[in-house]
């Protein structure tokens, strides 16, 4: 496989803007949990984390489509932080069921399926 030197540096941009904002969220005495926020959000909310990812990644997919269609350059986060993001997202999605075991994978989908109903 041929070598990509931009993928790569995203990779590395992912890391140190994970750390950073992850800082946040784990200061002194918090959970060792990194995935304690979406927890709490899921239950702030009553739903499953699977849906807070899910709709963490349709808020800044929609943010990108709306930055993409406008004529103006956006006021904060720019487009390339915005798809950034959003592949953080998605690869914090993808990281958290890699933690949750075979059983727990298959209660979260029981649950979820019943819920959906």
């Amino acid at each position: 496989m041929a070598k990509n030197p931009q993928f790569e540096q995203l990779l590395s941009d992912m890391r140190a803007l994970h750390a950073s904002k992850n800082a946040d969220y784990c200061g002194e005495g918090a959970s060792v949990n990194p995935f304690q926020n979406f927890e709490d959000a899921a239950a702030f909310a009553g739903c499953s984390v699977d849906t807070v990812f899910r709709v963490l990644l349709g808020i800044k997919g929609a943010r990108l489509k709306a930055l993409l269609a406008s004529a103006r350059a956006p006021n904060h986060e720019s487009i390339d932080d915005t798809r950034k993001d959003l592949a953080m997202y998605a690869s914090l999605y993808a990281s958290y069921y890699i933690c949750l075991s075979y059983d727990d994978r298959q209660l979260l989908s029981a649950v979820e399926i019943t819920a959906s109903a």
